[in-house]
């Protein structure tokens, strides 16, 4: 299978790189986490780059969530282009802005009496505080539908996490209004082919993040000097820096392969293969990279905590339709 990428999606990820790192610079990404301030123009400026176009296929998503591990971007892209934005493109309907999906189906129920109305509670939706509609899965009569439901409407109880620039938050409705945005049968064929493509970008973003924690220990090694030479040129450093590498290009081949097979057979299982060797590598690379930097690291300053937590955040959250070590299990087994 030929993973290379094309000259436009080349082309696509430099400019989503530039653009990046021009906006969210170390500085803004600690205030953020500090403060937990956003700027709605930073939601604005993605769709103005192309971020939510119809038009993006699996591989250009999958780059786009690269750039934006290795950014660390502060905004709700990977949840509303993940889960969400499909929902809207297949019902017809305009993204109406970040949005977050309510994988709820088994504890809230939706009744038409006489305007759809949903009770129940989800725990774990990610970035709920941020999005501007939730898009909730719900039990109906006649099976499982998605809704969409404004914010105002829920209790959404935010939690501390260990990633302060991604927060879980518990929401519960009681009776909130709801507008169908897709039926049962739409939903069946739907929902599962949104976990895997949620799934899929958080893959590729945690090789965004391993590789901008390489950078950052590479470029440190070839600076920092001990004995009169770069502590990259010692075996001790340089092993530790190849082993990174090795695990961040294998994580890179199966997220790459994850999103040329998302939507053909055998996509559970690239998927669940990416799920796991994307979080891996990047918690290894940070790892790395804490100890290839030293003292320096520890310091709030410099930023790569940032990037652990989001590494540990990954690693925790592996979601796809199935859990990604049962689809493996029965691969093996099969």
């Amino acid at each position: 299978m030929d993973f290379a990428t094309t000259t436009e999606q080349r082309d696509l990820a430099d400019a989503a790189r530039r653009h990046l790192s021009e906006r969210f610079p170390p500085s803004r990404l600690a205030a953020t986490a500090d403060h937990g301030l956003l700027d709605p123009e930073d939601w604005a400026a993605l769709d103005r780059q192309g971020w939510l176009d119809a038009e993006l296929g699996p591989v250009d998503l999958a780059l786009l969530a690269e750039e934006s591990g290795r950014a660390l971007l502060p905004q709700p892209w990977v949840g509303t282009a993940g889960s969400a934005l499909p929902v809207y493109q297949s019902a017809g309907l305009p993204l109406p802005g970040p949005a977050a999906l309510v994988d709820s189906s088994d504890t809230c129920a939706a009744h038409d009496t006489p305007d759809w109305r949903i009770s129940g509670s989800a725990p774990g939706v990610v970035d709920a505080h941020l999005a501007t509609e939730l898009v909730v899965a719900a039990t109906t009569r006649q099976g499982v539908a998605l809704f969409g439901v404004a914010p105002s409407e829920v209790s959404i109880a935010e939690r501390d996490d260990i990633d302060p620039l991604r927060r879980y938050a518990t929401v519960r409705l009681l009776h909130a209004p709801a507008r169908l945005l897709a039926d049962p049968g739409r939903t069946a064929e739907l929902l599962p082919a949104l976990r895997l493509r949620s799934a899929m970008l958080l893959a590729c973003e945690a090789v965004g993040v391993a590789d901008g924690a390489l950078a950052e220990a590479v470029r440190y090694a070839g600076t920092r000097t001990q004995f009169g030479q770069p502590i990259g040129s010692f075996q001790a450093v340089a092993h530790q820096l190849a082993e990174a590498y090795a695990e961040i290009e294998t994580a890179r081949s199966l997220a790459y392969r994850a999103a040329v097979t998302l939507n053909g057979d055998g996509a559970a299982e690239a998927v669940a293969c990416a799920a796991v060797a994307g979080p891996r590598a990047a918690v290894l690379a940070c790892e790395v990279a804490l100890q290839v930097c030293g003292g320096i690291a520890m310091t709030w300053e410099f930023g790569l905590h940032l990037r652990y937590r989001r590494a540990l955040w990954l690693d925790a959250h592996r979601v796809t339709s199935v859990p990604p070590h049962d689809v493996l299990a029965a691969l093996l087994l099969s």
